[in-house]
């Protein structure tokens, strides 16, 4: 196991919190009940299969608060907290570390619109080690805080601003569902807005869900029809992702009619899979993560489903004619 891998486990295993949330279906309209003649299924990971709410997240205004708070953990762990508030004395030191990360960020985006690259992603790890150098300039020495190996310090530090800033747990039933799936011969795969955590991420909770039965994501998942967005420096809905999908599906020789995008975001997931004629899943268990982006009604999936025990009901590797 890598030290990335050993400080995420025990990051993990030790300050892991787990939030009670009563979830809130949204009624939504679906084409279908039901779908044959399915032979692969691709998951979207946040939202969809990962549950991040945490407390704080009601509103806008406590969501940010939430969010300068993980900052706030991050300095005062990594030993930021003093040379964050030498460069800016008129802010906290959590805000200054905030500005520098988004500011950072939306750097790179600019950049990459000027390439004429659309929906760019950027590697957050990179984003890190840019704040760390600015750090280091000031007399920051990331040695005395780094419990990984040097070279993944940026790495370390993004892991751990998300673990601290959202919730992170599978919604109930998820990893049923999968394996009912994959005894129907169907094959599963994952395309995401992610980071290189979310593999981490996806391993422990999976392990988790399932008492150890899995130990890694990609025993459920094939590695070939997964596509993680930073790994591109694209992001959903960029076609670009989308047709890199379609090529691995053409190797499995299954069709997109053949496919099912499963995901919780009518703009990023259903429309755009929709228009490389896929079929399309609108997961709708989860009020606050089902989102429309004001094209409900125009967008209509395949089918909707609001807890994860109805998903493998509603799919079937078999043809319509066998069902019969």
């Amino acid at each position: 196991m890598s030290n990335l891998a050993e400080f995420a486990r025990e990051l993990h295993e030790k300050e892991s919190r787990i939030y009670e949330r009563k979830f809130e279906p949204v009624d939504y309209p679906s084409g279908q009940e039901n779908l044959s003649d399915i032979r692969a299924v691709i998951f979207d990971v946040y939202g969809t299969l990962i549950n991040y709410w945490k407390p704080g997240f009601e509103t806008p205004q406590s969501r940010a608060d939430a969010l300068l708070q993980a900052f706030r953990l991050i300095a005062d762990r990594f030993g930021m907290t003093e040379l964050l508030t030498e460069i800016n004395p008129s802010d906290k030191p959590e805000k200054t570390l905030s500005d520098f990360y988004h500011g950072l960020i939306a750097l790179s985006h600019e950049k990459a619109a000027k390439s004429g690259r659309e929906f760019p992603e950027v590697k957050i790890e990179e984003v890190w080690n840019l704040i760390v150098m600015i750090l280091k300039r000031r007399g920051y020495d990331p040695s005395a805080f780094n419990p990984a190996a040097s070279e993944d310090f940026g790495r370390v530090l993004a892991f751990s601003y998300n673990f601290h800033s959202l919730g992170r747990q599978l919604y109930p039933g998820v990893v049923d569902a999968l394996e009912k799936l994959k005894k129907q011969n169907i094959v599963l795969g994952l395309f995401s807005n992610s980071q290189f955590y979310t593999p981490i991420d996806l391993t422990l909770l999976i392990r988790d869900q399932s008492n150890g039965k899995y130990d890694d994501y990609n025993e459920l998942f094939d590695p070939d029809l997964t596509f993680f967005s930073y790994e591109y420096g694209i992001s959903k809905p960029n076609q670009q992702l989308f047709r890199k999908l379609y090529d691995s599906l053409y190797e499995y020789q299954i069709l997109p009619e053949q496919t099912v995008m499963v995901g919780n975001d009518l703009s990023l997931d259903i429309q755009p899979s929709a228009a490389v004629g896929m079929r399309t899943a609108f997961f709708t268990g989860d009020k606050e993560y089902a989102f429309m982006h004001n094209i409900e009604q125009t967008v209509i999936p395949d089918i909707c489903f609001q807890n994860w025990g109805e998903l493998h009901q509603k799919l079937s590797f078999y043809s319509q004619e066998k069902n019969i």
